[in-house]
């Protein structure tokens, strides 16, 4: 039981690590480089982690954004992974088990290196693939409250790409990724809990014995 709770943990665990890295950002933004500190609305993530920030000095957030987006990206990734293994095999379930994990491993490794660019996209793309593997799951399931969440997150990652790679709104974007970071990783960590109750467990073990 004890171990169920272990990727939550990790997951809450990285909150003050972003905290840290907001805090210790020197300031700038895409659209004004004088500005001091960081702001959720004005600045993308992946600021925390250049080796100037956008007003020229050195980024003394990378250090501790590292550690956030490493716990973020290990947590997220182990609950996708466990979600997916609690329901019977099937296309989705491998889905959500290959495409979720992929988005984390993508995401981590598109702040941590040059090509942002290209591997944001493919982990936007694999995030997507995963949160449609995981609404039919949810829907098979009858956990509609789920499928409404999972499919409001869906809604954000369209907005994302249509105010950053579609330039409307592009104001927005900043605020709307960190927006799809918190509600996703709640998202899946709701239907994470929900999944491994020992009921559920239980329920989805007798479901793959009738199927089997």
């Amino acid at each position: 039981m004890i171990k169920r709770y272990l990727p939550l943990n990790v997951l809450l665990l990285s909150i003050p690590f972003w905290l840290l890295a907001a805090w210790n950002y020197p300031g700038g933004t895409s659209w004004d480089a004088s500005t001091d500190g960081f702001s959720f609305t004005a600045n993308y993530v992946s600021a925390l982690f250049q080796p100037l920030a956008l007003n020229g000095l050195t980024n003394t957030a990378r250090s501790f954004a590292f550690v956030a987006m490493l716990l973020y990206a290990t947590s997220l990734s182990v609950m996708f992974w466990l979600i997916s293994t609690s329901y019977p095999k099937s296309i989705a379930s491998k889905t959500v088990q290959i495409f979720g994990v992929g988005a984390m491993v993508y995401a981590f490794i598109a702040v941590t290196t040059p090509m942002h660019n290209l591997l944001t996209i493919i982990s936007a793309s694999f995030l997507a693939i995963a949160i449609v593997g995981m609404l039919v799951l949810l829907q098979r399931a009858a956990e509609y409250k789920q499928v409404l969440l999972g499919s409001f997150n869906l809604l954000l990652l369209a907005m994302l790409s249509a105010t950053t790679k579609g330039n409307v709104f592009v104001e927005l974007s900043p605020a709307i990724e960190w927006l799809l970071f918190l509600s996703g990783a709640v998202w899946v960590a709701l239907v994470y809990i929900g999944a491994t109750t020992p009921d559920n467990l239980s329920k989805r073990m007798r479901e793959t014995q009738r199927t089997n």
